[in-house]
């Protein structure tokens, strides 16, 4: 089978996403080691600024072929690049301030179903009920994760300024899958990666600006700093949107986004492959429930089948005088 063809089948689609969820899932680690050493803010910023000079010259060409596209599209390249790019880091480190990290990682797991409504809403996009009750048993995954099995936990839950923040968040990331599924079908992925890059960076300016002050802060760049960044930029910005911008061209915005819970626990392999993070029997526990609500959700039974079709009655030879 020919790379064309294959690109737009069903398995390709969930092999983008596995590889686009393993590319991203060491964001969190990296983020988490670099805490104290470099600001977020900078960080954003020279990631994907070193992610644009990367990929430019694979992708320069293509964009510049498809400018007249990027200029009829414009609108929509600029949602994608600042809820996937500028807005959605720097509002997560806001966030962080007031809000506390088990709210985080609940209110941010209602991307997936934001999502689902937005398709039903905008696009009048039919979702069976399996969907929901899929999505209703990775959500009660997530909370036995973050919670550590205790969910009595969630009733001393208390609520912040942060937590609007991450609602929000959590609506980009919503936004951000729909709009990138109507921009593929007329951009390439190339072009779309460019220009998401390049836009994003730019709109990461003006917000790096305000946070320093006006000024130019640069870090010390140290061998963990370099490598992270390099790590940063490649992997979990150029692979990893790529990869999912894909999986969304072939699966659509609900489906894929259903592997948006994949990530706390594949996060924790992550981390203890690489930095040593012991992983608990929770988390195992967890990863299960998470990935049974996702199978549910695509391939769990239909809320109704179709009665075969009988061959119609023969009438019965005789005088109809």
């Amino acid at each position: 089978m020919k790379w064309t063809t294959f690109k737009k089948t069903q398995q390709a689609g969930y092999l983008f996403i596995v590889l686009g969820v393993l590319n991203w899932s060491g964001n969190f680690v990296a983020a988490r080691g670099m805490a104290g050493q470099i600001e977020p803010s900078t960080l954003n910023l020279i990631r994907w600024g070193l992610a644009a000079l990367l990929f430019m010259p694979f992708g320069w060409r293509t964009f510049w072929r498809e400018r007249a596209q990027v200029k009829r599209f414009w609108k929509e390249l600029c949602i994608i690049a600042l809820c996937g790019v500028s807005l959605y880091d720097t509002l997560v480190f806001l966030a962080g301030q007031t809000c506390e990290a088990l709210n985080m990682s609940l209110l941010s797991t209602l991307s997936p179903l934001l999502t689902a409504l937005l398709c039903q809403w905008l696009y009048k996009e039919k979702l069976q009920a399996r969907m929901y009750f899929g999505i209703g048993i990775s959500t009660l995954g997530i909370a036995l994760l973050v919670t550590d099995g205790d969910l009595t936990r969630l009733l001393t839950l208390h609520f912040a300024k942060g937590d609007l923040i991450i609602l929000a968040t959590a609506l980009m990331s919503a936004i951000y899958n729909i709009v990138v599924k109507k921009a593929a079908d007329s951009i390439s992925q190339a072009t779309l990666f460019m220009a998401c890059s390049l836009f994003g960076t730019l709109f990461i300016v003006p917000i790096y600006l305000f946070q320093t002050g006006g000024q130019l802060v640069l870090p010390v760049f140290t061998p963990a700093i370099v490598w992270t960044l390099l790590y940063l930029s490649i992997f979990a910005s150029i692979l990893c949107y790529l990869f999912w911008n894909m999986a969304v061209e072939v699966l659509g915005a609900p489906k894929t986004a259903l592997f948006y819970y994949t990530l706390p626990p594949i996060s924790a392999i992550v981390a203890w492959f690489t930095i040593r993070e012991p992983v608990t029997g929770n988390q195992i526990f967890s990863g299960l429930i998470i990935l049974i609500g996702i199978l549910f959700a695509l391939y769990g039974i239909p809320t109704h089948k179709k009665r075969p079709m009988l061959p119609p009655k023969k009438q019965p030879a005789g005088n109809f005088s």
